[in-house]
């Protein structure tokens, strides 16, 4: 059996079907450089030219016209039996991947949408903070702060901002306690007290009198009267919302890299997933 290189068939139907390189990259979370690149290897293999490129538009040929029509039916036959075995056993979870300040404080209530939408759904809810492999350990979407995953579809849940919080609301940036965040070795653009403190002008020593190795463990502290810590607002809203946690008076700083959710290509047109995306507010 003659099968071309899948990725390469994946990137020429995209192209195809959406006219230019720079929308199929957008669709499929890599650079147009990327989609041409696997075009030009399909061409190869095939020994045919599929598209005319001129500067920035690009025309299939007849021949990939020819070809993009019976691959076209092809991969959405793969897509439809594909969907139709994994979504069919109703004992198969829907399995997600996600760091604990996500998983703990702000899926819960999207979770309760996806279970109005879809209640034939079982989720099984991971909670981890390294990077995760999808493929290898069977992952249907992953949910983070930032990271590039250009073998993977990646979409913007939110951009978020770091923003003083206290059990007490009366409690003061320039002289309470400070908690600060453990983010990790993974994570440099998460900035702590001490760049807030110079980015905003206040005098003080920046020095943490208590560190979380998470965002959920600083709320514990913070709830616990142990100081107060710079939190992505959105994360914490529930905490915010309920009275748990309240928001000092002082300037937010802008965290650089989205919220994102990760999900393999080739699972894009899964109904769980699509069903999953609308309940985490992705559009």
């Amino acid at each position: 059996m003659k099968l071309p290189p899948l990725n390469a068939l994946r990137a020429f139907e995209c192209a195809a079907r959406t006219g230019s390189f720079s929308a199929a990259g957008a669709e499929l979370g890599v650079s147009s450089a990327a989609v041409s690149m696997q075009v030009k290897n399909l061409e190869d293999w095939l020994g045919l030219k599929l598209f005319v490129r001129r500067a920035n538009q690009v025309r299939l040929t007849d021949a990939g016209r020819d070809y993009y029509q019976r691959a076209a039916v092809s991969l959405a036959e793969i897509a439809s039996f594909t969907e139709a075995m994994t979504e069919g056993a109703k004992s198969r979870p829907l399995v997600i991947s996600a760091t604990p300040a996500l998983a703990q404080l702000w899926l819960p209530e999207r979770l309760k949408l996806f279970a109005q939408a879809r209640p034939d759904v079982t989720v099984r809810l991971r909670i981890e903070d390294d990077r995760i492999d999808l493929e290898a350990e069977g992952i249907d979407a992953r949910l983070a702060y930032g990271g590039e995953h250009p073998e993977h579809r990646t979409q913007a849940l939110f951009k978020d901002r770091l923003v003083p919080v206290g059990a007490d609301p009366q409690a003061d940036v320039r002289s309470a306690p400070l908690v600060e965040v453990a983010w990790g070795e993974t994570i440099s653009s998460v900035p702590g007290w001490r760049p807030y403190f110079a980015q905003h002008g206040i005098e003080r020593p920046s020095l943490a009198a208590a560190i979380g190795q998470s965002v959920p463990s600083v709320v514990s502290l913070v709830q616990a009267g142990l100081g107060i810590a710079l939190l992505p607002e959105q994360v914490v809203g529930g905490e915010l919302r309920a009275g748990r946690l309240h928001r000092l008076e002082g300037p937010a700083l802008e965290m650089a890299r989205p919220y994102v959710l990760v999900t393999a290509h080739y699972k894009s047109r899964s109904r769980r997933l699509r069903a999953l995306a609308e309940a985490l507010g992705v559009r």
